[in-house]
C-alpha cells in the first residue's frame, strides 16, 4: 500500500467500483451459463468467490470502517454465502501492508527517529495488517520480542469521511428513525481506536482487572509508544483458521472455547464493566499450553452499570419463565414502545426478541452446550435475517457493541464447535445484582 484514499468522493467511488465489479461478474456468469459451450459455464461457488475477492480488494484499499465491515461479513451469520465469509476473514489480520518508506515516515514523524535506532532489531515486513494499522516484529535492547503496531497515515481522516457516508446511508435506510445517539456511539468508539495511547492504557487495565492462568495479555511498552505507534510484548500462537487447519481434537476445541466463554462472563461479572469489544478471530491467539492470547485493545467498551443490569435481567426473566417481566424489561430498554401494543410492527419486534431470548437462553439451560449444533446455527442465522428486515433502530446505543461482542463470541465458538460447561456462567447471569 502506497497511500490511503481520502475524501468522501474518492472513497465512495471505491465502493461503487466494488459494486460495478461484482455486477460485471454476475453478468458474465449468466451470459456464460446461457451458452452451449461447457467451458464457459461457471458454478455459483466460483461466482461468489470472484465477487468476494473483488469487493475485498476495494475494501482493503480503503482500510478503516470498510475493513470493519469486511470483518463483520466474515462472521457466521448466514446472511452471505460461505465463500464471502472465507474471503472476508482476511480482513481480520491479513491485508496488503504499507510499504517500507511509509513505515519510516511514520516513525520519523512520531519519534523523530527511525526504527533501527529505537530497537535492536526491527522487521520492516509486517506480519499482520488490518483496519487501522499493521504489526511488525521487533526486539528491544534487552532481547525482549515485541509487536509494534504502526498506524496507517491519515486513517483518522478516512474514518471521519466514512462516518459522514454512514450517516447519509443510515438516514436513507432507517427512515423516520432518530439514530443520532447510535451513530455517535459508532463515531466515538471507532475514533478512539486511532489513539494508541488509549489502547496502551486499555492493555494495562485488562492486565489489572483480569487475572487468569488461561488468558494471556501482552505487556504495554510505553517508551516506544505514542498516538500512532504502539509497542507491546509479542504473543506467539495460532489464529483460529491456523488452528483449525491442524484439525485439533474435541478436547482442544472445548478447552479454547471454554476459556473464551469464561472470559466473556468475567467481563460481565467485573465491577469495572470493561469489555474487549472487537471480538473476531483475528484478535485471539491460541497458544501452547492451552492458553488464549488476547490482542488489539483499540476497541474497548466500558458499559454503564444500569445497561449491564438490564441485559442480565432480560435473560433472568426469560429463564424464570416470567413473560410479563420479560416484556416489561423490553419496554424499559426501549425495544418495544408499549407492552400492551398490538400493532403488527410491535408484535414482530416482540417476537424477534422473544426468539433471541429463546436462542440465547437455550445455551444456559443445558449444563453442557454444543456450539457445533446445526439447529442452533440455523436459528441464529434466521434471527439475523429477521432483524435486518425490521429496518428500525431501537433501544440503547450501547447494544451496538454489546451485540457485536456477543455474536462475535458465538461465531468463534461455532467455528470451534466447542462443548461448553455453562454452570458458572449461569450463576453469573442469575446472581448479577438487580437494579433497585
Amino acid at each position: 500500500m502506497k497511500s490511503l484514499p481520502q475524501g468522501a468522493l474518492i472513497r465512495s467511488g471505491r465502493f461503487a467500483k466494488a459494486g460495478i465489479s461484482a455486477g460485471g461478474n454476475y453478468l458474465r456468469h449468466y451470459l456464460g451459463n446461457s451458452l452451449p459451450i461447457k467451458s464457459f459455464h461457471q458454478d455459483q461457488q466460483t461466482l461468489n468467490r470472484k465477487n468476494a475477492l473483488s469487493i475485498f480488494k476495494e475494501l482493503s484499499q480503503l482500510r478503516g470502517l470498510p475493513l470493519k465491515l469486511a470483518q463483520g461479513l466474515s462472521m457466521d451469520t448466514g446472511l452471505l454465502p460461505i465463500e464471502f465469509m472465507e474471503v472476508m476473514s482476511s480482513a481480520q489480520y491479513s491485508v496488503a501492508p504499507m510499504n517500507r518508506a511509509l513505515v519510516r515516515t511514520q516513525f520519523k514523524r512520531n519519534f523523530n527517529d527511525y526504527p533501527e535506532n529505537l530497537f535492536q532489531l526491527f522487521d520492516y515486513e509486517a506480519f499482520a495488517a488490518a483496519t487501522i494499522g499493521q504489526v511488525h516484529h521487533a526486539v528491544d535492547f534487552d532481547g525482549v520480542h515485541l509487536a509494534v503496531k504502526v498506524q496507517y497515515p491519515n486513517v483518522r481522516k478516512s474514518i471521519l469521511s466514512d462516518l459522514k457516508m454512514l450517516k447519509l446511508f443510515g438516514k436513507k435506510y432507517f427512515k423516520e428513525v432518530n439514530f443520532e445517539n447510535h451513530l455517535k456511539e459508532v463515531h466515538d468508539t471507532f475514533l478512539e481506536e486511532t489513539d494508541y495511547l488509549k489502547e496502551g492504557r486499555n492493555i494495562q487495565k485488562f492486565r489489572e482487572v483480569f487475572i487468569s492462568k488461561d488468558i494471556i495479555f501482552p505487556e504495554y511498552k510505553e517508551s516506544t509508544s505514542n498516538e500512532q505507534v504502539i509497542t507491546m510484548t509479542f504473543l506467539k500462537g495460532d489464529h483460529l483458521d491456523q488452528l483449525l487447519k491442524k484439525n485439533p481434537d474435541q478436547n482442544i476445541r472445548n478447552n479454547y472455547g471454554q476459556i473464551l466463554w469464561d472470559f466473556f462472563h468475567d467481563n460481565i461479572n467485573s465491577k469495572n464493566n470493561i469489555f474487549h469489544a472487537d471480538v473476531h478471530p483475528g484478535n485471539f491467539l491460541f497458544c501452547e499450553g492451552g492458553k488464549v492470547g488476547v490482542i488489539d485493545f483499540g476497541c474497548v467498551k466500558v458499559f454503564p452499570e444500569i445497561f449491564i443490569k438490564s441485559c442480565t435481567r432480560l435473560v433472568q426473566k426469560h429463564l424464570n419463565y416470567d413473560q410479563g417481566g420479560f416484556l416489561y424489561e423490553l419496554e424499559c430498554m426501549g425495544f418495544i414502545k408499549n407492552a400492551s401494543e398490538t400493532s403488527i410492527k410491535e408484535k414482530k419486534i416482540e417476537q424477534l426478541f422473544s426468539r433471541f431470548a429463546e436462542i440465547l437462553g437455550s445455551i444456559y439451560e443445558k449444563p453442557i452446550f454444543n456450539f457445533g449444533d446445526k439447529k442452533f446455527r440455523e436459528g441464529l442465522n434466521n434471527l439475523f435475517q429477521q432483524g435486518l428486515a425490521i429496518k428500525e433502530v431501537r433501544g440503547s446505543e450501547h447494544f451496538i457493541f454489546f451485540n457485536r461482542i456477543t455474536f462475535g463470541l458465538m461465531s468463534i465458538l461455532m467455528k470451534l464447535e466447542s462443548n461448553i460447561e455453562t454452570k458458572s456462567a449461569l450463576g453469573i447471569i442469575m446472581n448479577r445484582e438487580s437494579q433497585d
